[in-house]
Order: C-alpha cells, then sequence, then structure tokens
C-alpha cells in the first residue's frame, strides 16, 4: 500500500551539487602552465579596453611570499559585473551582442569565460581591486575617470576546504566590497599570492621565452623599412593584426620585477633577411595573393635574384581568412627567440606553432629527409608562369630556424578553427590544412628561387675553377687523349693509392693514419664524382642532339615547305589587291587564310616536338613515363611525311604501360630514331605498327612496317656508326647519317637492355624490337 502525502508537507528538494575541487579539475584542464595562465590574464585586460597593461613577478622562488600582480587601465567592473562576470564559471558575457569591447570595439579574445581560473593556477588566494570607468561612448580616444570602486578577494584554499559551491557564500571564502570613486583613474589590479609552487629558473626561463612571443614583433606587421625589398609584396602599409572598428590607441604589456624581460633582440632584417614572402587570403572574395622578393642585400650577393607573385581565385569560403610575412635567411637562423613560424589571433600568440619542437609546417621532417623529398606543393601548384626547378633543388630545404614569421587570423573570418581546450593549439581540420597548405607553398617558392639565383653563383665559380683545372691538365696530358679524361685518370690513380695506404694502416692498427689517407682521398673521389655528373649530363644531351640532327634533312624539308607556304600565301594576298571586282576577291583571301592556317599548325608541330625532346624538363628528373603518351608525342612531327604517303600508322601500346624511370628526352630520342626509319622503309599506302608488353620484368617494344625488308645478315652492322639503313633517299626525310641505330642502341643499352631485328608478323616486311628491364 502506498502511503499519501500530507497536504501541508513539503517535497525534498532536488537540483545538482557542484563539488569545489571543480576550480582544481577546470584549471587543469584549460589552462596548461603558467605562461598560459598569464596570457588568459592579459586578454581578460585588453577586452576590457586596457591601453597598458603590467605583469609584475616579486620572490617568485618563495611560494609564501611571491606574488604576481597584473594591473591594466581598462574600464573595470562594478560589483554586480565582477558577480556575474569574475565569479560565473563560463560565463557569456563575452558571447553576446556584437562580442566587442563597449569603449574601442575590440574583438573579443575570450569566448568561454574561464579567465578567472588561471588565478587559481597560480596562486591560492587572489585580491582584486578594479575602479569603474564612467559612461562613454564607443569611439571615445579615452576613458573617463572612475565612478566607483570593488575591492574583492578569493580563497581558493578555503574554497576547497569546502565540500560544494553553495555553501561558499555561507563561508567568508569570496568577499566582495563596493563604494564610490572620485578623481581616480579606471583600470584594475589582481594580486596573486601565496603562490602554488616556487618558480623555478626553468619555469622562469620558459615563460620568458613564451612572453617574448606574445605579440607580434613589429617587423613582422608594420610597413617594410624603405630599400629592404627588390620587388613590391602584397602589402603596402602594414598587416592588420587586430579586428578593429574604431581609432583605437593600442595595447601594451610590460614585464617588472622578476618577470622583466630586459633588452629585446630587433633583428635588422634589411641586412639579415634573404628572401621575404607575403600571403593574403579573404574568405570572403576566395582570392589568393602570394608575393615573394628577394631583400637589396641578397640581390647583390646573388645578381639572378628574382621575385615572383600570383594571384588565385580558390572560391568563397575555400578556407580562413589570413595573413602572413615570413623572413628568411639563406646562410644563417634567426636568434632562437624569433625563429619558426607562429600563429597570432587578434594580436595574440597561439601556442605550440612555431616552438622550437613544434613542426606544424613539415619542415624540420622535411630538412632531415631532404634527399628524398621533391617541392611537391609546387609540383601541384599547376601555375603557367610558376618557376621551373632545378635537378637538386630539394636538398637545400631549411629547417624551421631559418625562417621568421607569423600568420595573422581574426576571429570572425575564421570559425572554423577551434581552439583546444586547453588553449593549446587548434584541432585539426580542414581549415588549419589549409592555412599550412599555402604558407608552405611560399616557403617552398622561397626555397626555388633562392636555389636559382644561388645556382648561377656557384656554376660560375665552378666553371672557373674547373678552367684552372682544364687549363693544367692540357699542359700535362699526352697527345692522345683529352684534359678531362687526363684529370679523370690522376683522380683515380690518387684516389687508389689513398685507398691503398688506408688498408695499410688499418692492417698494422695504425687507425689514425688510415683516418687521415681516407680524408685526403675525398677530394679525388669528389673530383671523380662531378667530371662523371657533367659527362654524364653532356651524354645525355649529346644524344638527344643527336637524334635531332639525324632528322636533319626532315627539318630543311619542313623549312623549304614553311617557306613555300609563305611565298603562296603572299601571292594570294598580291592578286586579292590587284581585283577591283569585290567579289572576285574573297577566293584568293581565302587560300591565304587557308594556308595560313595550315603554316601555323605546321610550325605548331615542329615546335612541339623540338620542346618535348630539348627541353629541360625532359632530362632533369628521371621517371616512369606513359609510354603511349611518348609515342604520341613525337608522332606530329612525322605527320607530314605519314599523309604523303597515305601511311597507316597503328598506335597499339597499351596505355597503362610504363618505362622503368628514365629521362623523357631519352625516350624521345628512341622514339624519333626508329619511327623515322618505319616511315622511310615503308612504301606508298604501307603500314606501320608499334606494341608494347611486359614479359618475364622487361618492357618488350616492338615496331614493325611494311615495305622494303631489311637483310638479316646485315641488321646487325646497322647498329654501328655511319652504316645508313636506306640506300635510297627520301624525298622528304632524306638519306639519314647512318647514326640513328647506333644511338638508340646506346640509349638502349644505357638501361641494361637490348634492341635487334627480329622476324615481322604477317603483313609487315621489317620488325624492330628492344627490350629495357623493369625492376
Amino acid at each position: 500500500m502506498v502511503a499519501r502525502k500530507k497536504p501541508d508537507e513539503k517535497p525534498p528538494e532536488t537540483g545538482f551539487s557542484v563539488d569545489t575541487k571543480l576550480f582544481q579539475e577546470l584549471g587543469e584542464l584549460l589552462v596548461a602552465k603558467e605562461s598560459t595562465a598569464l596570457v588568459e590574464l592579459i586578454k581578460n585586460a585588453y577586452d576590457a579596453d586596457a591601453t597598458l597593461v603590467t605583469v609584475q613577478g616579486s620572490n617568485l622562488g618563495d611560494p609564501q611570499t611571491g606574488r604576481i600582480a597584473v594591473s591594466d587601465d581598462g574600464i573595470g567592473m562594478s560589483g554586480p559585473e565582477f558577480r556575474k562576470g569574475f565569479l560565473t564559471i563560463a560565463g557569456r558575457t563575452k558571447n553576446k551582442g556584437d562580442r566587442r569591447s563597449p569603449i574601442f570595439g575590440r574583438r573579443y579574445t575570450g569566448e568561454k569565460g574561464v579567465g578567472r581560473l588561471a588565478s587559481h593556477k597560480l596562486g591560492t588566494y587572489l585580491m582584486v581591486e578594479s575602479r569603474k570607468a564612467g559612461p562613454a561612448r564607443r569611439g571615445a580616444r579615452k576613458l573617463p575617470k572612475a565612478i566607483s570602486r570593488i575591492n574583492a578577494t578569493i580563497d581558493w584554499n578555503a574554497i576547497e576546504r569546502l565540500e560544494t559551491l553553495d555553501q561558499v557564500p555561507a563561508s567568508r571564502a569570496v568577499t566582495v566590497s563596493e563604494r564610490a570613486a572620485k578623481g581616480v583613474d579606471a583600470g584594475t589590479t589582481l594580486t596573486i599570492g601565496p603562490l602554488r609552487s616556487a618558480w623555478t629558473d626553468r619555469i622562469k626561463s620558459a615563460f620568458l621565452r613564451e612572453a617574448v612571443t606574445l605579440a607580434p614583433a613589429p617587423i613582422l606587421w608594420s610597413k617594410l623599412p624603405a630599400n629592404t625589398l627588390v620587388e613590391q609584396l602584397v602589402f603596402r602599409s602594414g598587416i592588420p593584426v587586430r579586428d578593429q572598428r574604431t581609432a583605437d590607441p593600442g595595447f601594451q604589456v610590460k614585464f617588472a620585477g622578476d618577470l622583466e624581460l630586459g633588452d629585446q633582440l630587433i633583428p635588422d632584417v634589411a641586412q639579415a633577411a634573404s628572401w621575404v614572402a607575403e600571403i593574403d587570403f579573404n574568405h570572403r572574395t576566395g582570392l589568393m595573393r602570394v608575393a615573394i622578393s628577394p631583400t637589396k642585400a641578397a640581390k647583390r650577393e646573388f645578381p639572378a635574384s628574382e621575385g615572383f607573385s600570383f594571384e588565385r581565385k580558390l572560391g568563397r569560403n575555400a578556407g580562413p581568412s589570413f595573413q602572413s610575412r615570413i623572413f628568411q635567411q639563406s646562410k644563417r637562423t634567426w636568434a632562437p627567440a624569433v625563429q619558426g613560424i607562429r600563429v597570432f589571433m587578434e594580436g595574440f600568440r597561439v601556442p605550440p606553432y612555431g616552438d622550437p619542437h613544434d613542426d606544424w609546417l613539415d619542415l624540420e621532417s622535411d630538412y632531415k629527409s631532404r634527399a628524398r623529398r621533391q617541392l611537391t606543393s609546387l609540383s601541384n601548384l599547376d601555375l603557367q608562369n610558376l618557376p621551373a626547378g632545378l635537378a637538386n633543388e630539394e636538398l637545400v630545404i631549411q629547417g624551421n630556424a631559418a625562417y621568421m614569421g607569423a600568420v595573422f587570423l581574426h576571429r570572425a573570418s575564421s570559425g572554423g578553427l577551434q581552439m583546444l581546450v586547453n588553449r593549446e593549439g587548434f584541432l585539426p581540420g580542414p581549415d588549419l590544412e589549409f592555412i599550412g597548405k599555402w604558407v608552405r607553398i611560399a616557403i617552398d617558392l622561397i626555397v626555388r628561387l633562392g636555389f636559382v639565383a644561388r645556382k648561377e653563383v656557384s656554376d660560375a665559380n665552378k666553371l672557373e675553377r674547373n678552367r684552372k683545372k682544364r687549363r693544367k691538365a692540357a699542359g700535362a696530358a699526352g697527345m692522345h687523349e683529352t684534359p678531362v679524361s687526363f684529370q679523370v685518370r690522376e683522380s683515380a690513380i690518387a684516389a687508389e693509392a689513398g685507398i691503398q695506404e688506408a688498408l695499410e694502416a688499418i692492417e698494422r692498427s695504425d687507425f689514425a693514419a688510415a683516418a687521415e689517407s681516407a680524408r685526403n682521398v675525398q677530394p679525388r673521389l669528389e673530383e671523380i664524382r662531378e667530371l662523371a655528373d657533367d659527362l654524364g649530363g653532356e651524354a645525355l644531351m649529346w644524344r638527344v642532339l643527336a637524334s635531332l640532327g639525324a632528322e636533319l634533312a626532315a627539318f630543311v624539308h619542313e623549312v623549304n615547305a614553311i617557306g613555300l607556304q609563305i611565298g603562296a600565301s603572299i601571292s594570294d594576298l598580291d592578286t586579292a589587291l590587284a581585283e577591283e571586282e569585290p567579289r572576285r576577291i574573297r577566293t584568293p583571301i581565302r587560300r591565304a587564310r587557308r594556308r595560313a592556317i595550315e603554316l601555323a599548325e605546321r610550325i605548331k608541330r615542329n615546335a612541339v616536338y623540338l620542346v618535348d625532346a630539348t627541353s629541360f624538363e625532359g632530362r632533369r628528373r628521371r621517371s616512369r613515363q606513359p609510354l603511349r603518351d611518348r609515342f604520341e608525342n613525337i608522332v606530329p612531327f612525322f605527320q607530314a611525311r605519314l599523309t604523303g604517303k597515305r601511311i597507316r600508322l597503328s598506335n597499339e601500346i597499351p596505355e597503362d604501360i610504363r618505362t622503368p624511370p628514365m629521362f623523357p628526352a631519352e625516350l624521345s630520342g628512341i622514339f624519333t630514331n626508329l619511327l623515322s626509319n618505319a616511315v622511310k622503309f615503308t612504301g606508298d599506302r604501307g603500314k606501320i605498327r608499334i606494341g608494347a608488353r611486359e614479359f618475364r620484368g622487361m618492357l618488350v617494344v616492338r615496331m614493325e612496317n611494311s615495305g622494303q625488308s631489311v637483310s638479316w645478315r646485315r641488321s646487325a652492322k646497322l647498329f654501328e656508326a655511319f652504316q645508313s639503313t636506306t640506300e635510297q633517299p627520301d624525298a622528304i626525310l632524306g638519306q639519314g647519317m647512318g647514326m640513328g641505330l647506333t644511338i638508340t642502341r646506346n640509349l638502349v643499352h644505357e638501361y641494361g637492355g637490348d634492341i635487334r631485328f627480329v622476324a615481322p608478323l604477317s603483313g609487315f616486311a621489317t620488325a624492330l624490337q628492344f627490350s629495357i628491364p623493369l625492376g
């Protein structure tokens, strides 16, 4: 049987009971370290329209007598504002309205209202003295005098001795008194002490390092000194660090007492920096602007230094709005206090980005593995006027210490960036990745432009050194060897002797002598390596040029044909000018137009072939080439002859087959020589077929043609120099110099492959097949 409630019986009270340990738990969670705690208090002063905040420490090595005072000249608090704001955990006062300070219109830097927990992190007792400013309109240039004053205390130890927060009012652990004020300046002073723990030298040093970077150095946002740069960058009058709507008188932070920072290092950027980059992205317009310029000091040292800039429409809200400026040093590193690229939100630094042990841009990891990394951010950029990279440019990637820079964010335009709960960085996400991607693009542009500029000077110095060595070698070389051959032989003999000396020293356990011999060998080996690099590059270029030279007759024919077409077009235009009847003028003009179109296509066809065969990219870096596409690239050069002889060309190379790593120019040379021979051998209305397959770890390519067959007894000799495959000259392609197959064989042999004439399939007269290992 259920007992019934009596009419005058009150229901039991229900609700949440909050343990006083909440302050300790929240403090440890939301305020990670002492520097973070003080930064939160400084932000509160900024939000209160202060122009100066002073942070003073005294006796920090003694917890009992140690004190930290944070004083500002802001608008202060009244009694109700203190109770509603400071004494309300996770208050909403900064989340309502336009979220700007009342007088200077500053965007609030704190949103969760947990700044007061910073005082709990630092000490066991807090004294607050705040003088409330009188009424003032938004946009006033200075604050009025105070009209009231409050004094408050919070005894954190007394609060934590209680069980629940609802016991606090009766405990006197928190006290607040208010009285009128007259003729005194507004402002607030927070005095924290005793301290929770002694500030050791390590803690103090760590704090001072972070305090230096609390606000960005002026050089990172102000107008750059005149005559610093060679070219104009993005920001002509400085970068807006904070979101301000009115004439803000500014904000300064001063550290005093035990926390005094001392003299600050202000780097002479005009003398120290080599390159400067600026970035600006507007999320409303979607416009990204990036500009790089050498400093005048770098230009004097490396005259080939040139800047680069571009704009790109990325689309609205492609990422958060941000601005950035980055300084780079080529030969040195920045002082530890300023090195790294840091992130600032409304002018306050967001750690840990830019810290010595933070690598948010992957600069350190890429620096340590630079021999295995390419500037991939630039290869995916797809800009028509992007400066071409040079071989080994990735070897000059630098770590964080070579850069000093800042990324500036505003709350209103970076809503997708969410701060971690402990105020140590942002949650990972697409907005943070967007910023990192474009900052890294700017840095990689600095790497590329700087490498190009330095390499010109380096190459000139190397050329002069080599010229002196060659001059000496020329006097010592025999009658039957070149100076380069003499250099290689002499260096190899010296290296061999040095290695022998090292081995003998090791056998007698004289390891110091062995090490010395090894060190003496190193310059000789370096010289051999440099000569091998030079000769290897020259060999590739000579083969490419020889492949083009083998088609000299075809080029001559093309030039003559272009000349004839130009002459015919001129004749048609002369005829049109001589006609008096308007209707008769149109016929020669149409002919001239048709010939002009054909002429343009012919010139384009030849230009595309030449660029593909001889460009720097074609011999810059070996890679796995798409075989079918590379063959299609050289076909247009032969199109006129294929069409003239009505030859049917069948490309049966599978689209997914790729070569082993090789230079594009080498593959173009092979296909040029093979197709040239096939066209010469094939009669009118003939056919040419090319196919490819992978077989037992080899790439096998086979080209066969109808028409004239090759004598099997003579086929091996056709690969020898000056043994022409044709006895009758082709009207367009000529007879040839007998070098095409020799060059092709050398290119194939370079990769451990083989080339030979093989039995053709039915319907074809000749077949040539080459194979290259895929592994």
